[in-house]
């Protein structure tokens, strides 16, 4: 870092400054510094001052907080190959020396041989010998368009996020409508009955952190890429619902990459203006103006909120992506820890595991067991998100109602009681997702670098990671594009391994919707040829 005085002002100047101290700032700034050292100025702006409590959200559910130097480091973290979430997950861990358990990275592994349960919006109760997403506690019809309706998101997943497909006009006509078509929409033109409907609108809810009314199709055919299936994120296959829930790799991957970049990171006093110089440099003016920063390209790592009070020059920031940003908002997600003495429902025979479309649990587990030291646990919990109807409000003796109801009156007196409100993933406006996805995929930046835009908030942490490392890229790919290895381009380029196939989307599309309106028209036509036969005989 340098440091200068032009005039009477003292000026800050960096090759690059990383604006924010989010996790996708501090992992790019994290990578710019592991890989030049101080051959390069790489400086951090914290704008909030240096956090004291690590991952506000999910500190509440330990009893006492994990010592991180009692990890038990003694083999090296395995790389998860099966989908990205997993793979950016292992990597950072890798790159720390942090184990990740089963419980968050292979979940099938700790399944619970005990039943599950699902509870019918009118209260009533169905125990679930498999998975949720076999949805075995449903009719026959239910389960059928159910299936049929993942089966046709898997398809449309493959078909979207092929490497191989080519930027025409067919390509972006299909983009654009799904990402203009809420994910409400498509599931009340898809499917029939109302269990099948509430059922996917609790997924959303859970994967999103919103309603379906917000999500656009594509936008959610996105977190099923990044899980690589629809299918199995209930259960079995659902690693980010569960770190959101535990905040197992959020708080120690973030206190690891603090402290990797405190040297270079300047608590700094509100920044009010930012605009270029001589069309080569970015300047960063504070409110009383006596620090200014000036750097070659600066890394956005704010939240899209806190760029309402920048001002931002015209050149580097269009009103096209000023909209985008004012109008995302961010989901919200509600979840609780109710503590007892002992696993009482384990004597029942089940295994802890809720799916509900009553509420106020929408799905709730066994706490799982994450400490990498192998210590026993000391008292039975559940752990689970709540339908979030207002904020601020206390569910407790609803959820007790309902734990009651799905477990006898044991569940009635617990020992310990919380809940917790998750700041979410920012949701962006339907129609505009496929704009930020340009943005923040823009690989060489002039002035601004988006990718490390935070919009992830403590809802996905993988996907921030990811955003992190591909800011990164790009930035290297500017300032050094000599310097860039096969692995920092390997490991933005995810090998999309989709069997795609024409004919099983055409099956998938068979539901019973369809068949109707396929039973419908058929009729209609066929009653339509019988008049027109029997004028032409009159």
């Amino acid at each position: 870092m340098v440091k200068t005085k032009w005039g009477t002002s003292k000026h800050i100047k960096a090759d690059v400054i990383v604006l924010g101290c989010s996790l996708p700032g501090i992992v790019t700034a994290h990578k710019l510094k592991k890989k030049f050292g101080n051959t390069m100025d790489i400086v951090v702006l914290d704008l909030a001052g240096r956090q004291t409590n690590l991952s506000k959200c999910n500190v509440a559910f330990q009893e006492e907080d994990e010592d991180e130097d009692e990890c038990d480091n003694t083999g090296e973290t395995n790389v998860f190959t099966d989908s990205i979430t997993k793979r950016y997950l292992s990597l950072y861990a890798g790159d720390f020396n942090i184990p990740l358990p089963d419980a968050i990275m292979a979940p099938e592994k700790v399944r619970s041989p005990l039943n599950k349960l699902f509870e019918h919006s009118n209260g009533t109760t169905v125990e679930c010998f498999t998975d949720f997403h076999d949805f075995d506690y449903l009719n026959i019809l239910e389960k059928f368009e159910l299936n049929q309706y993942q089966n046709l998101l898997n398809e449309y997943m493959k078909d979207l996020f092929q490497q191989n497909n080519y930027d025409d006009d067919s390509n972006r006509k299909r983009l654009l409508y799904y990402d203009h078509t809420t994910m409400e929409t498509h599931i009340c033109s898809s499917l029939l009955f109302s269990n099948s409907r509430e059922i996917m609108r609790n997924t959303v809810r859970l994967v999103c952190g919103t309603s379906a009314d917000n999500i656009s199709v594509l936008f959610y055919l996105h977190q099923c890429h990044r899980s690589n299936n629809s299918r199995n994120l209930l259960d079995g296959d659902n690693t980010k619902l569960r770190e959101k829930l535990i905040g197992y790799c959020r708080k120690r991957l973030a206190s690891k990459l603090q402290k990797s970049v405190a040297s270079i990171t300047l608590t700094a006093k509100s920044i009010n203006k930012i605009s270029s110089y001589s069309d080569e440099q970015v300047i960063l003016k504070t409110i009383k103006g006596d620090t200014n920063y000036v750097c070659n390209l600066l890394a956005m790592a704010v939240k899209p909120d806190e760029l309402h009070n920048i001002e931002v020059e015209a050149q580097l920031l269009s009103d096209q992506i000023m909209n985008i940003t004012a109008s995302m908002k961010q989901g919200v997600a509600k979840k609780f820890l109710v503590q007892y003495e002992e696993h009482f429902w384990r004597r029942e025979g089940y295994s802890g595991d809720i799916l509900s479309v009553r509420g106020p649990i929408l799905w709730a587990t066994e706490r799982p067991i994450v400490s990498s030291t192998g210590s026993l646990e000391r008292y039975a919990a559940l752990i689970g998100y709540l339908r979030v109807k207002e904020p601020g409000a206390d569910s407790r003796e609803a959820v007790l109602k309902q734990l009651v109801r799905l477990f006898g009156d044991e569940a009635a007196e617990p020992i310990g009681y919380r809940e917790t409100i998750i700041a979410d993933t920012y949701i962006p406006r339907c129609g505009d997702f496929v704009a930020l996805r340009r943005l923040t995929r823009q690989s060489r930046p002039k002035f601004l670098e988006w990718g490390a835009l935070d919009i992830f908030g403590d809802g996905d942490v993988a996907s921030a990671l990811e955003a992190g490392h591909m800011a990164y890229v790009h930035l290297l790919g500017c300032l050094r594009p000599q310097a860039q290895t096969y692995d920092d381009l390997s490991t933005t380029e995810w090998p999309t391994n989709l069997g795609y196939s024409p004919i099983r989307k055409l099956c998938s599309q068979l539901t019973i919707t369809t068949s109707l309106r396929y039973m419908a028209f058929t009729a209609a036509a066929y009653i339509g040829y019988r008049l027109l036969q029997s004028r032409l005989r009159k």
